[in-house]
């Protein structure tokens, strides 16, 4: 099984980075031969869309399953709609969230967890304003 983790570095040893579509590079772990392939993210500075472009090139790539930290909504209806299911995790090394992954004690992310994940579902506080003052 391949699986896809957004990293701070290129080797296993390297932070899982905190946030999907602007993360600098991704691993893609091979569970099954045990070897791993590390890829810079093209899509880390654009200047809107990273999470889909990231998330579209880990489907290009054919991977499984994402272990991430955080993921926005749109990602995750990409991921979900080409069957790649999603985990959450701490801030742990890569290789500690592969070993967690293969225990079975990372939580897969569905669309009731969503409004916890990703920046816009965050509720925005508006200032109560009286029609009196501006008149």
């Amino acid at each position: 099984m391949l699986i896809a983790i957004p990293s701070e570095g290129l080797e296993l040893s390297s932070l899982v980075a905190e946030k999907f579509g602007r993360t600098p590079f991704i691993i893609f772990y091979d569970s099954e031969r045990v070897s791993f392939e590390s890829l810079r993210n093209p899509y880390a500075n654009i200047f809107g869309g990273a999470g889909i472009q990231t998330a579209q090139l880990i489907i290009e790539r054919n991977a499984a399953a994402v272990i991430s930290i955080d993921i926005g909504v749109s990602s995750l209806r990409l991921l979900k709609s080409a069957n790649i299911e999603v985990y959450s995790c701490n801030k742990i090394k890569v290789q500690e969230a592969v070993n967690e992954f293969n225990k079975g004690k990372l939580q897969k992310v569905d669309f009731v967890l969503a409004p916890k994940f990703g920046n816009r579902m965050k509720k925005r506080k508006r200032k109560n304003w009286n029609r009196d003052n501006y008149f």
